[in-house]
């Protein structure tokens, strides 16, 4: 009955589902019909005026404004992720855990754990390590002529971005943790351990990981048909890595300094310093974005053992980041209107006002999906939704750690729907958003309740 769930879904999203850019710009538009005809800001306003304040002041504003330098932090982000997955020790462990299924089921099994495995680690290494895994199960496999599913394969890898708000590189919760966040003087700073590291949190994560393992694998039909196994490149061939200049003369310290561990080294040492001393002058507190990346950067240099080695992945995932490049701009334009327009604001007023203690985090976490839908990005939802979810919670004596999970979580959830974060991964497996998406449609339907019982139970 799963497989025939699946395969039901998966042709739906077939015919429905539009390639993403094409979403985002679609988007945009039903965001800026909704915000001049229904925003509170500009009610009241003539045609003109109410153009002008959604147009100027949010779609323009958000398209290129301050959220220009978030976005560069997602893409270090999936850059660093990206070196580190493609250096040679994890990519031998990938080879190995890639040997492991016994059969289609298994393998899709192994690709959701690894994805959330290192999605809770950094989601840019959720986004490509179940990916570059998947893949190699897919070419190993056909050369071999054994049976896999590769579609659904290619959603259990994407499984880790389901859980990444609950894990280590979650923005929310490690934006709330810095003493001079925008809402430190609302709330104070919310230390990882009322969040990330809360027992709440920690459950909800396991049961997501569970779900996805067993979805995945019998969702994965026993006997998949040849035209579901993967098509690509049985023999990847890997390019030199090159430096500029390369092919002229160079010095011989300029060649060492290329091809030497002193550089990733020198970083690994510098970096691994500070993280020290963050970490035992602040603690836990000391976890946040800037500190992860630097963590990642630092890590993969060492992995890599070399600059030259280092640059030539971290072009990979830069190439990678193509999407994101494209796109992020297009959903922050989005995020201006809705801002601009009083819309987010009205959606999250309205459930306050028929919250209670007890339901204001199942109300955050319905709210926080459904504005991941036209902005995927946690850091923008927690700058737009986190100021009224908190004020919320201090009126109603909410517990501020319980709502910020809620929030991560329901940012997180959606993007089983959202094919935003799939980008890098459909590049990696030659895939399309609508292969993947009725498999990860039906991820959500499940998890959604998952993550409800917990928020009222706990």
């Amino acid at each position: 009955m799963i497989q025939n769930l699946g395969r039901l879904m998966s042709r739906t999203a077939g015919r429905a589902m539009p390639d993403p850019f094409v979403l985002a710009v679609l988007l945009t538009v039903v965001t800026l019909v909704a915000s001049v005809l229904f925003g509170s800001e500009v009610a009241g306003l003539d045609v003109g005026p109410r153009l002008h304040k959604v147009v100027v002041e949010g779609w323009f504003a958000g398209l290129f404004g301050g959220a220009l330098k978030f976005a560069f932090q997602m893409v270090f982000v999936l850059v660093t992720g990206f070196a580190v997955a493609h250096s040679r020790p994890v990519r031998a462990l990938i080879d190995e855990v890639a040997s492991l299924p016994r059969d289609a089921a298994q393998a899709s099994a192994v690709v959701a754990f690894v994805a959330c495995a290192a999605g809770y680690i950094h989601w840019g290494l959720g986004a490509v390590a179940g990916a570059m895994l998947a893949r190699e199960i897919g070419r190993s496999w056909a050369a071999m002529k054994r049976p896999l599913h590769y579609p659904v394969l290619g959603a259990a890898a994407y499984s880790g971005l389901l859980v990444w708000h609950g894990g280590l590189s979650g923005s929310a919760p490690l934006k709330a943790a810095e003493t001079k966040g925008f809402l430190a003087d609302l709330t104070g700073a919310v230390p990882v351990e009322d969040t990330l590291f809360s027992g709440m949190n920690i459950a909800i994560v396991l049961s997501l990981v569970a779900v996805s393992v067993g979805l995945y694998y019998f969702l994965t039909p026993k006997a998949p048909t040849p035209d579901v196994w993967f098509q690509g490149e049985l023999v990847e061939t890997e390019p030199a890595a090159k430096t500029p200049g390369e092919g002229a003369r160079q010095f011989g310290i300029v060649r060492f300094l290329d091809d030497s561990v002193f550089i990733p080294i020198v970083v690994g040492c510098l970096s691994g310093g500070y993280l020290l001393w963050s970490a035992w002058t602040q603690g836990l507190s000391s976890l946040n974005l800037d500190t992860v990346n630097l963590a990642f950067l630092a890590l993969g240099m060492l992995l890599h053992g070399s600059p030259r080695r280092y640059v030539a992945a971290a072009a990979k995932g830069a190439r990678a980041s193509v999407g994101i490049i494209l796109q992020f701009p297009l959903y922050f334009g989005i995020l201006g209107m809705l801002t601009a327009s009083g819309l987010v604001a009205q959606l999250s007023e309205a459930i306050v006002g028929v919250a209670s203690e007890t339901t204001l985090p199942v109300l955050t976490f319905l709210s926080a999906g459904l504005v991941n839908l036209f902005v995927p990005s946690g850091g923008g939802q927690w700058a737009v939704q986190g100021p009224v979810m908190m004020k919320a919670a201090a009126s109603l004596g909410a517990d501020p750690g319980k709502v910020i999970i809620a929030l991560s979580h329901g940012d997180a959830w959606t993007n089983m729907l959202q094919p935003f974060w799939a980008l890098p991964l459909l590049g990696i497996m030659g895939l399309r958003a609508r292969d993947i998406v009725g498999y990860t449609t039906l991820l959500c339907l499940l998890t959604g309740p998952v993550v409800i019982f917990w928020l009222l139970v706990w």
